[in-house]
């Protein structure tokens, strides 16, 4: 294995070309983009000979010879060039695609290998035997970080990207980065998860609305479960809670766990420096733990039991808040005719001193270490995504289907303020974690046993991880 690497990184070294690059994903991306521009040359009359000698050099031509770069997804519609109704995006990420074809003398293909379980097997298989089945592949974020970064299945793309330009978003930086390099690229943000809320259900129960609380800077975890608790409500007086506060959330609660933890500045397997090592039994975890634990246990705010599906029950009016994913917007608006719907942060944990939305499903375009056009493949990628066009069309998008100018106000907000759960990289790490949620919930356990009882084996996996990523 390590002849066939220092073989492929010598056919690397071989076709190494000039250049720079970034960019491309999900959610609407989009951008004019970094089209190359090139100047014509001054007119010999006009030019100084001081500026002649300072010139830059002009930038070197990549010719590719007609071969093809594969970008490699898992899902349909991947390549706008076949997607039969198009819409702005698809038709500028077109032109994109064919300059950077007439640019590179190169042809664009997008790879779909549909088996998601098996999409990882397929890509670090191929690349061993010296052809990756795409030279960019879309990938988890954790199952980039920190087997296939370790493992040097993926390029860095430091070099080839000016990080500092402003058309590079925060998430990209944070998310795509590892051990201080840069190796994701995208040009738009995942849907971020945060709080419905059934607005026409708040005005009825005279309840402050969360969105002008999150404005003033006081959608706090004291203000939510003050607000939780009164909207829980026995209606007709049977002794039976009608409507609670909290209807519960995508994932049952898991995920509702895990914005509190994140959003008090808590983590499941990272220590202050960053490393990997678990740190669920950490105070600011722990503090969310409990928290979590009062709502359920104490103040009896999330509904009991806890619905599998969540969505159908905040529909049907028996929960004033659902935690979700922004992409659910859709569902709810058809579902809901009848009421108003508002969209927030989760709350701001006492550790914490701003709003940010959370997830663990991050994807991004990685280069792929083995391929023979590694050097060029970023700047290609770079090229054809759409970058601040693409975030513009997204929001044009949102204006015409939030429904209120304060649920809109909030979802342009976690665009720009969203960040990375990394834990699902651990093996079993989400099996585990609802594990502690449902012990801490149903299973009237304290937070501080259920954690020392997941923490061994939690520990073993991580190391397994840490081996094995090596």
């Amino acid at each position: 294995m390590k002849v066939l690497s220092m073989l492929l990184v010598v056919m690397i070294f071989v076709f190494t070309i000039a250049g720079c690059a970034g960019g491309g994903t999900k959610e609407g991306s989009s951008n004019e983009s970094n089209k190359a521009t090139q100047q014509e040359p001054a007119k010999e009359a006009e030019k100084e000979p001081e500026k002649e000698q300072a010139a830059a050099p002009e930038e070197k031509k990549t010719d590719l010879g007609g071969d093809t770069i594969k970008i490699g997804v898992w899902y349909d519609d991947a390549d706008p060039r076949l997607v039969k109704e198009k819409g702005p995006a698809e038709e500028e990420q077109i032109k994109l695609i064919e300059e950077v074809e007439k640019k590179y003398n190169c042809k664009i293909e997008f790879v779909k290998f549909g088996d998601y379980g098996k999409y990882v097997e397929n890509f670090t298989t191929t690349s061993l035997s010296g052809t990756p089945f795409a030279d960019i592949v879309l990938l988890e974020l954790f199952w980039a970080f920190p087997t296939l970064a370790n493992k040097d299945f993926i390029q860095p793309v430091d070099d080839k990207l000016d990080l500092n330009d402003p058309k590079y978003i925060s998430w990209m930086k944070k998310g795509g980065s590892f051990k201080g390099k840069q190796y994701g690229m995208t040009d738009s943000s995942p849907s971020p998860y945060g709080i419905f809320y059934n607005k026409t259900l708040v005005k009825k129960l005279g309840l402050e609305d969360p969105y002008e609380l999150q404005q003033k800077g006081e959608w706090t975890w004291d203000k939510f479960r003050d607000f939780a608790k009164k909207a829980t409500k026995d209606t007709n007086g049977d002794g039976k809670t009608d409507i609670y506060g909290i209807a519960g959330a995508y994932g049952k609660i898991n995920s509702f766990t895990e914005q509190l933890i994140y959003s008090n500045k808590g983590t499941v397997d990272k220590d202050a420096e960053g490393n990997i090592k678990f740190s669920l039994n950490s105070e600011n975890s722990m503090e969310a733990l409990q928290f979590v634990s009062d709502l359920y246990n104490k103040d009896k705010s999330i509904m009991q039991p806890i619905p599998d599906d969540a969505n159908k029950e905040f529909v049907a009016g028996k929960g004033v808040m659902y935690g979700g994913f922004s992409w659910e917007l859709g569902g709810l608006l058809d579902n809901m005719k009848n009421q108003e719907i508002g969209y927030v942060f989760f709350p701001k944990g006492p550790k914490s001193d701003k709003y940010v939305s959370y997830t663990p499903f991050g994807n991004m375009f990685m280069v792929a270490k083995y391929s023979k056009h590694a050097d060029v493949a970023a700047k290609i990628m770079d090229e054809i995504s759409l970058h601040d066009v693409g975030r513009n069309l997204s929001q044009q998008s949102w204006e015409s289907s939030y429904p209120n100018k304060e649920s809109l106000d909030t979802r342009k907000q976690m665009s720009e303020s969203i960040d990375y759960i990394s834990y699902y990289a651990i093996p079993d790490g989400g099996k585990m974690f609802e594990g502690v949620v449902k012990d801490i919930t149903t299973g009237k356990i304290s937070p501080s046993t259920a954690v020392d009882k997941v923490k061994p084996q939690f520990e073993a996996n991580i190391n397994k991880l840490l081996q094995d990523s090596k």
